[in-house]
C-alpha cells in the first residue's frame, strides 16, 4: 500500500506522540549512546489551521490529542486546505527538530561523555552540563548546540 504524503504526516505525528520522554534505568556512568539506546525523545509540534476540522470530524477528542490526529487521518479527504498545510508544516517541524537532535548528539557525544557521565538525561541536564563545562567542551559541540537552538533553551 503506497502512502500519499498527508497519510506519511499522520503516521508520523501519531507514532512520535505515542513516544515519551523516559528513561527507566539507571544511566550514569553510561556512555551518551548507551543512554540514548534507552530513552526517547519527543518533538512536540503544533499542527495548525485544523480547529474547524476537529470540530466537524472529530468533535470531544480535544485539541492535540494523540486521538485527534488519527481522526483527522481519517478524514483526510475531507480535510481544509489549511489543516493539510499545518499538518505538513508540523511534519517538516518535527523532521527539521530531529535533524538537529541528531546534529548536535554526533557534534557532543564525546564531550558528553568526557564531562557530564554521571548525569541522568531528561529535563535538559545534559544540555546544563555542557554548558556548565563550556570552557572545556569543544568548539564543534557549542556551535551544534547554539545553531539548533538546543543552547538556548536550557538555563
Amino acid at each position: 500500500m503506497k502512502l500519499n504524503i498527508l497519510q506519511s504526516t499522520m503516521l508520523l505525528l501519531s507514532t512520535l506522540l505515542l513516544s515519551t520522554i523516559s528513561y527507566a534505568q539507571e544511566t550514569t556512568g553510561q556512555t551518551l549512546a548507551e543512554k540514548m539506546k534507552q530513552g526517547n525523545i519527543t518533538i512536540n509540534a503544533s499542527v495548525r489551521g485544523c480547529g474547524e476540522d476537529v470540530k466537524q470530524h472529530c468533535p470531544g477528542l480535544g485539541n492535540n490529542s494523540q486521538r485527534v490526529f488519527m481522526c483527522l487521518g481519517a478524514y483526510e479527504a475531507h480535510l481544509t486546505p489549511q489543516c493539510k498545510q499545518g499538518i505538513l508544516e508540523a511534519s517538516l517541524a518535527i523532521k527539521t527538530g530531529a535533524a538537529a537532535i541528531d546534529y548536535s548528539i554526533s557534534a557532543c557525544e564525546a564531550d558528553a561523555d568526557k564531562h557530564c557521565l554521571e548525569v541522568q538525561p531528561g529535563e535538559g541536564r545534559l544540555l546544563r552540563c555542557l554548558k556548565a563545562n563550556q570552557t572545556d567542551v569543544s568548539s564543534q559541540c557549542v556551535t551544534a548546540l547554539k545553531e539548533t537552538g538546543l543552547w538556548e533553551s536550557v538555563q
